[in-house]
């Protein structure tokens, strides 16, 4: 019997033209002959199907031309007149989403309540992760090595700017990096050499997101990328990679306003760090298995080789294409692995305990409350 697979891509987040290109990579590489697919479009709240595979509906998307849907009880609802129509049950929502509400949590949390096997990280690794601010006191923690770095609220900002300034510049120095806290895909993210450029550059981010996140910016360094899933027995860590550009760090241009991917110019497959390679891939996997991560997971690091320390840099918990070009394996078979781990993790999921009191019983005559 086939797995009903339900693919779940858009959300109202910037990246929401990746989630697209993603969802429809996914939809023109799943096995066709082991499941049973049906796209699922996310926008503005709402989920609509039907004439939602193909890239060309999104370029001015009419929402005319296709049907909304409602997630309900674990199954999809088709939307009418005189009531809702039975459309589609999932035995797995693949999760094609990224940043906003399919990243932070808010999709898998809908799918929880819906009792979904879904193949991303959990409602907790995945608000988590989508906060810089938070998950860098959490790498902390795990004792795991971090840029200098210090977070801004807006509030805090438009309250004095140069208070924020100076007490930026008392603990960071300059040239340094200033980012959106809960962004991804590099937008929103400039480079501050001076005080003039980071009031400039802090409140270019504050257009963004409600909290920032300012990083000493390090010299001489590499960007390195390493992925990792759950395969149902073990965590497969990918190779690295160590993309290539011209600026001061990794542009929304760079990444995708080149036919949708990087060309294999643009990186370099493993990363051109030595023996630091192993350090990466050794840090992925115990960040994968101590976070109790499910489905395909990006780790991004800051490599400085001369001084021989690799930085963790951020976690994306629904990367671009899913990442599929850094694993040895055909992007269908990567995807049919990360579909039948979900199943499994559900399946091994334990019921919720039952505990009975008479509490309610004792309260039958109302509940007074003292003035």
């Amino acid at each position: 019997m086939k797995t009903r697979v339900a693919v779940i891509f858009g959300g109202r987040s910037l990246e929401h033209d990746v989630s697209v290109i993603t969802g429809m990579q996914v939809l023109g590489s799943i096995d066709k002959s082991k499941y049973i697919v049906e796209p699922i479009y996310m926008r503005d709240g709402d989920f609509y199907v039907q004439n939602v595979d193909k890239l060309d509906e999104f370029v001015q998307f009419d929402a005319s031309r296709h049907k909304k849907a409602l997630l309900v009880k674990g199954e999809f609802f088709l939307l009418k007149r005189q009531g809702i129509k039975k459309y589609f049950k999932p035995d797995v929502v693949l999760v094609a989403c990224h940043g906003g509400e399919g990243e932070n949590g808010n999709l898998q949390a809908l799918l929880e309540m819906n009792g979904l096997a879904y193949t991303s990280p959990g409602v907790f690794a995945s608000s988590l992760c989508i906060d810089k601010e938070f998950s860098k006191r959490m790498f902390e923690s795990m004792l795991l090595p971090v840029v200098p770095y210090e977070a801004v609220g807006r509030k805090e900002f438009l309250h004095d700017k140069q208070q924020v300034v100076f007490s930026l510049e008392s603990f960071l120095t300059y040239p340094m990096i200033v980012k959106p806290a809960r962004l991804g895909s590099s937008i929103g993210i400039s480079v501050a050499n001076d005080r003039a450029e980071l009031e400039s550059a802090v409140s270019f981010a504050f257009e963004f997101d409600d909290k920032v996140v300012i990083e000493q910016k390090l010299e001489n360094f590499a960007e390195v990328n390493c992925a990792a899933y759950f395969d149902g027995e073990r965590v497969v860590v990918s190779k690295t990679e160590q993309p290539i550009h011209a600026n001061d760090f990794l542009t929304f241009a760079d990444k995708y306003e080149q036919g949708g991917k990087m060309s294999e110019t643009t990186r370099i497959i493993p990363a051109d760090i030595g023996s630091l390679n192993l350090v990466v891939q050794a840090m992925t996997e115990r960040i994968y298995r101590d976070l109790d991560m499910n489905g395909i997971v990006r780790i991004d690091y800051l490599v400085d080789v001369a001084k021989n320390k690799v930085y963790i840099n951020e976690i994306n918990t629904v990367p671009g294409s899913l990442a599929f070009y850094l694993f040895d394996t055909d992007f269908d078979k990567l995807l049919a692995s990360v579909i039948e781990s979900a199943k499994k993790r559900k399946s091994e999921s334990g019921a919720a305990a039952h505990f009975k009191t008479d509490i309610l019983s004792k309260f039958k005559g109302g509940v007074k409350m003292r003035k």
